[in-house]
């Protein structure tokens, strides 16, 4: 009988099991590795620019806090959103009301009174006792069931599959802590052995246990009785051939194609990129929009939302192999959405002459251009046909 507490997996739990290990640690890294920027707009220039002036570039580019580089907590916050529902932050403000600095509650130290919209810490490893008010909070919730509210972790969204899993790497575990010996069954045979001999076949098959434990890998058995060795029940079989098949059930909880946690067999190159391309729109994207949206509405002042604005440089996403990042560039220089100049600095390469003018290939016209040019070439017709 399966026990019932095998489909009941919290945070520490899951991550013992590698599709979930694999699964949490691509998208928490995926985010974390992505530059989050302070910017703002500038009206000269008709466009955002980094806000380097700010404390709050510092908090959410380098080092939020004491504890934590930027990389270590925004990998640690979507750990928490996927493997307990929530992730809070809690921002620390200058006397101009600047945020300095971002401290990551401790998972299971904050509760949230829907009643009362407040935030309820007690949360011994930051230190940190208080009630707050949903302005003062950062609050990354992951899929939830109450309306908004809250968030429910992944892991007990797919408790069942998780234990599926769970059950059979157990499985696997003990047949490697055997050494995996086999196993049988002994029994009399009719001809040669009287039925009141139970204590004979107990005393051989203790025998034989005996003989395979101390690395015997012959063993004798009397005439009178027979050995049937065996290896896994029927049971045992399902369980380990449903093993595949819910490494599938993993990642659709996760939106991960199993190809990222290393369950597919292709391995070629153009194999590869659709699972990333899918990796990218469908399991990043909407992670993404929505920190940026929280952030800013709980960091930045309601006067400056259309003036500042933080957003995570997706650039880095699309980084792949160097021909590739190359014929990349190579379309937007060619376009003018960058010079060579930005280009160089992207590369931490010096600037050179005349490297800051977009320019675009030679080839291309606008309409009305190539209108204008029209026209002019059928009036060169008409006054030569008159001359």
């Amino acid at each position: 009988m399966i026990d019932p507490g095998v489909f009941s997996v919290d945070g520490e739990k899951a991550m013992k099991v590698s599709a979930v290990f694999s699964a949490v640690k691509i998208i928490s890294e995926g985010i974390a590795r992505l530059p989050l920027e302070a910017e703002r707009y500038n009206a000269a220039a008709k466009c955002y620019v980094p806000d380097f002036s700010t404390p709050l570039f510092r908090a959410l580019r380098l080092r939020p806090n004491n504890d934590l580089t930027a990389f270590e907590l925004w990998r640690a916050a979507v750990q928490c959103m996927l493997l307990y529902g929530n992730a809070y932050i809690v921002p620390t403000r200058n006397a101009l009301g600047d945020v300095i600095s971002l401290t990551l509650l401790a998972p299971g130290t904050t509760t949230f009174d829907v009643y009362s919209r407040t935030y309820n810490v007690n949360d011994n490893i930051n230190g940190i006792f208080k009630t707050f008010r949903p302005e003062e909070v950062v609050h990354l919730r992951n899929v939830g069931l109450d309306g908004g509210y809250t968030g429910c972790s992944t892991v007990a969204m797919a408790g069942y599959a998780l234990g599926i899993l769970r059950l059979a790497d157990k499985n696997s575990a003990t047949t490697l802590t055997t050494g995996g010996r086999m196993r049988g069954l002994v029994t009399g045979e009719a001809q040669g052995l009287a039925a009141s001999s139970e204590a004979q076949v107990v005393a051989i098959a203790n025998r034989i246990e005996s003989d395979i434990n101390s690395g015997k890998t012959v063993v004798g058995v009397p005439s009178a009785m027979k050995y049937q060795p065996f290896t896994l029940s029927p049971a045992d079989a399902k369980v380990l051939e449903s093993k595949q098949m819910t490494i599938r059930d993993i990642a659709r909880f996760f939106r991960v194609h199993p190809d990222l946690l290393y369950e597919g067999s292709n391995n070629t190159y153009k194999a590869a990129e659709v699972p990333n391309v899918m990796f990218l729109t469908q399991t990043l994207e909407p992670l993404l929009v929505q920190i940026e949206q929280e952030l800013a509405v709980k960091l930045l002042p309601q006067n400056m939302l259309g003036k500042k604005r933080l957003r995570f440089d997706r650039e880095r996403l699309y980084s792949t192999d160097l021909l590739t990042e190359a014929s990349y560039n190579e379309k937007m220089l060619q376009t003018g959405m960058y010079t060579v100049n930005e280009l160089r600095q992207k590369k931490g390469l010096p600037p050179v002459a005349n490297g800051d003018v977009a320019l675009v290939s030679a080839n291309l016209k606008g309409l009305k251009e190539i209108i204008n040019e029209n026209s002019n070439g059928q009036k060169e017709n008409g006054n030569t046909l008159d001359e």
